[in-house]
């Protein structure tokens, strides 16, 4: 057992000091998967020199976020009858490699084209299509290490929506959020490790519970969301130790949990509201500190800053407004009802807040209030992909999919 538990505090340590300086957002919310980047040089003071947009490129239809590292962007869109991975050059926008694979649209109810974010992995990346393609590429290359369709294999059903969650690596397991409380495969081969019962899975992506009292090596737990729950497995058998009822119209649980200092904050929209919940040792059922209907993440999850959440409240198609939540009592602190948000991210102590028209706005991230520091329009069409900051560079993508990538470096 000595070299798995040295392989995981190796990836550990490389993931640490990677959301330490900022350099790579490299798997779905960043670095640490919450949607900040804790310290990073670049260009804050759009007043005295604005950040121009660097390059232009169109990636297809969908909702899929972007990941960066080495010098590569990468991606998913619809285009024609295929869904498509991009990989970006960073520097000039240029298409480095595609692979593109037999997809529908699957419009229902909103635009369609993938929803979930590629996962990078040292060398390999990670690829989950709507209905279960499940794809391991040489991220510099684009050549296919391996393939499979893991809903067939697992023979599970698609949620209404289909896949969304991106593929999360623990080790060497590739953790899926498929089935009702996941599936893991060996990330080198694609071997089926295991496999949960056919209910409908949720839509967002796993977490980790970094506690290292179960098995000592400190990554034997994470939550995932299904239908209607959000559940604890073992990761290494899958095992479900405890589950939170989480009920929502449509089974729609799309927000990753929040885990910090023992707690783990739920949120959801359609009117279902937040909780905040102690956790327990191992097995425990997890105890209500308090529930509230002011904070409801329809498909973003909220970004946790200071004992402060700031999130998107409310259904993305009406009443979508930005609001500051008190971490341990769920107080509103402060809320702004006519921005339309369409994502957002922390960077250092500012917020980036891209809105619904494609204006990216900069403003601290802060109790004391909403107060913009700069904006910029940056893109011209429908946009509910939250942006990413990587290396001094913002990278906001739309709905049609246009990718802009605005050059913020000192």
């Amino acid at each position: 057992m000595l070299i798995p538990r040295l392989a995981f505090f190796v990836w550990v340590l490389v993931s640490l000091i990677s959301s330490a300086v900022g350099e790579d957002w490299y798997r779905w919310r960043g670095a640490n998967g919450n949607g900040r980047v804790e310290d990073a040089a670049w260009n804050q003071d759009w007043n005295k020199e604005q950040p121009t947009v660097a390059w232009t490129c169109s990636v297809g239809t969908g909702f899929s976020s972007v990941v960066v590292k080495d010098g590569r962007a990468y991606t998913i869109g619809h285009v024609g009858t295929e869904d498509v991975v991009h990989c970006l050059d960073v520097s000039s926008g240029e298409v480095i490699w595609k692979f593109g694979y037999p997809a529908e649209l699957d419009d229902r109810d909103f635009e369609g084209g993938p929803t979930s974010t590629p996962t990078i992995d040292g060398d390999r990346l990670y690829v989950l299509g709507r209905a279960g393609e499940l794809f391991c590429f040489a991220a510099a290359s684009g050549e296919l290490q391996w393939q499979k369709q893991i809903v067939e294999e697992t023979d599970v059903r698609l949620p209404g929506w289909g896949l969304s969650a991106a593929p999360f690596v623990i080790g060497d397991t590739l953790l899926l959020n498929v089935g009702e409380a996941g599936a893991a495969v060996n990330k080198h081969s694609g071997e089926l490790l295991w496999s949960s019962a056919d209910r409908e899975c949720g839509y967002a992506t796993p977490v980790l519970i970094q506690d290292a009292s179960a098995s000592g090596d400190g990554a034997s737990k994470a939550i995932l969301a299904s239908g209607r729950s959000y559940l604890c497995v073992d990761v290494a058998s899958g095992e479900q130790l405890w589950s939170v009822r989480w009920l929502t119209s449509f089974n729609c649980n799309a927000a990753d949990p929040i885990l910090h200092d023992g707690k783990m904050f739920l949120c959801s929209g359609y009117n279902r509201g937040a909780a905040l919940f102690e956790l327990g040792d191992g097995q425990d059922q997890p105890s209500v500190i308090w529930k509230s209907k002011e904070m409801k993440n329809q498909i973003h999850g909220s970004i946790l800053y200071q004992d402060h959440l700031y999130g998107i409240d409310g259904d993305m198609e009406t009443d979508a407004r930005l609001r500051c939540l008190d971490w341990a009592t769920g107080d509103v602190i402060w809320s702004v009802d006519d921005l339309h948000p369409g994502g957002l991210a922390i960077v250092g102590d500012k917020l980036l807040l891209l809105t619904e028209s494609g204006e990216l706005i900069l403003a601290a991230a802060s109790p004391a209030g909403w107060a913009p520091s700069a904006s910029l329009k940056v893109l011209s069409e429908k946009t509910w992909t939250a942006p990413v900051f990587c290396g001094g560079r913002v990278y906001c993508r739309s709905i049609a999919g246009t990718l802009v990538c605005v050059d913020c470096r000192d």
